[in-house]
């Protein structure tokens, strides 16, 4: 890997290969770049749909997600699959966060992306498609997905993917998912498109409603069912909303019957029935690093306590103790602890120095509690712990020591917010609602 820190692999023209300080440029073929692609920083030059089909088969390769990929011109795919123009610098930092991951990482969509904080899941517009969108990269590292925003939506939920700017809403045929769709007025009470407009007046003295072309077949215009004389729009009558009739069995309504009439495969549905889709980019959520990096890695920027479950798991103990507590009197409390200003300390140290910082807090934590004490990771900077049949007379003692923990962090960037609440309380119903409330008061 070490060999490769420093050397930009090119492919294209050998009289277009460009040359960068402190890089050493080195041309490949498409045959060979496979061989080197683990970690590589490679630069691309190549006309545009040559330049495409290169970047869709180096994401294709197993190890494509561990690679940066720049291209020296812009093309169809180069903004979805590609890291844009080169950066000499961005090396590092790809290069830091790629020794943490393992070779076979838990998702190498989301490996790919969380290897530079600029990259995001990007939706295509593509006309070619029946889907009328698509996202380029999902495609590559889950085309085996038959449904992938099923997929998309998983990822949402458990807050691995976080959606970013709104693209498009998109109705889908219910039968093969195709977005060419035409829309048809139709006779509600035949359902054939074959119907026509008409312009229609209203008689005020008997209420008849006809087209108005039956209103001037004599020599005034006049009502063709009480023959009044109508001369004042507004006085004799009046033309309602444009009506409609049907060439087919003759019915007249003022509104008709959409129905969607897919191009692809000829199946009608009524509008209700379309699939509806919102098409939006994405980034990574505050829970891919942790997926990512379990079980991979001793620098893991989420607690690492003996006494840690997960969100769901805490959720589930407190309400149960809570219930408990309740029943036999007893004094339990709940601390939060809150981690102010990550944004701007990873932005000034990097997502490294916060790894590394993660795991140092997590040690220094763990003295303060008890082995009974429950921790959790509620959210990214956010740790919640619950600890029960806990002294009040004590509370004094566990501030001071919260205290003097406050002032072990070594960042002037960082601070600590704690907020405590005394247990068992009564409006403890939905505990997910509950806690949400909690972490809002910070």
């Amino acid at each position: 890997m070490s060999d490769k820190l420093r050397t930009l692999f090119f492919i294209g023209e050998a009289k277009d290969r460009p040359q960068f300080d402190g890089w050493v440029t080195s041309l490949v073929n498409e045959s060979e770049i496979e061989e080197y692609l683990y970690g590589a920083t490679v630069l691309i030059d190549l006309p545009n749909t040559a330049q495409d089909k290169m970047l869709e088969k180096l994401h294709i390769s197993q190890v494509g997600w561990s690679s940066q990929i720049f291209v020296n011109r812009p093309s169809k795919l180069s903004d979805y699959l590609s890291d844009g123009e080169f950066e000499p610098e961005s090396y590092r930092c790809h290069h830091q966060k790629l020794s943490l991951l393992s070779q076979s990482p838990n998702d190498k969509l989301l490996a790919y992306l969380w290897l530079l904080k600029e990259r995001s899941l990007r939706v295509n517009k593509d006309t070619s498609n029946k889907s009328l969108y698509r996202y380029p990269l999902l495609n590559i590292y889950h085309n085996s997905e038959r449904t992938p925003f099923k997929y998309i939506h998983k990822l949402e939920n458990t807050l691995l993917l976080e959606g970013t700017q709104f693209i498009d809403r998109v109705r889908h045929c219910k039968s093969c998912e195709s977005g060419y769709l035409n829309y048809i007025d139709t006779c509600p009470s035949c359902n054939t498109g074959d119907i026509r407009s008409f312009d229609a007046l209203h008689c005020f003295t008997c209420g008849h409603v006809d087209d108005s072309e039956e209103f001037t077949k004599l020599s005034s215009m006049s009502c063709p069912n009480c023959q009044t004389k109508l001369k004042h729009i507004g006085v004799d009558y009046d033309r309602p909303l444009e009506m409609l009739t049907c060439n087919q069995c003759a019915n007249e309504f003022s509104e008709a019957h959409v129905v969607a009439s897919c191009l692809s495969c000829e199946t009608k549905s009524s509008t209700e029935s379309l699939q509806v889709r919102n098409y939006r980019d994405f980034k990574l959520g505050e829970n891919a690093q942790k997926y990512l990096l379990d079980d991979n890695s001793g620098f893991i920027a989420n607690l690492n306590l003996t006494t840690a479950v997960e969100p769901q798991v805490f959720e589930a103990l407190l309400d149960w103790k809570n219930k408990l507590s309740n029943r036999h009197d007893h004094s339990d409390l709940l601390l939060g602890i809150k981690l102010l200003n990550v944004g701007e300390f990873t932005e000034s140290e990097g997502e490294i120095a916060f790894i590394e910082f993660m795991a140092k807090f997590s040690e220094q934590l763990e003295t303060i509690f008890r082995t009974t004490d429950v921790s959790c990771q509620y959210e990214q900077d956010l740790v919640m712990i619950l600890l029960p049949h806990f002294d009040v007379n004590f509370l004094s003692t566990l501030e001071t020591r919260l205290a003097d923990f406050a002032e072990l962090i070594e960042s002037p960037i960082l601070n600590l917010s704690v907020k405590h609440w005394h247990l068992p309380v009564t409006d403890l119903t939905k505990v997910n609602h509950w806690l949400k409330n909690k972490s809002s008061e910070f």
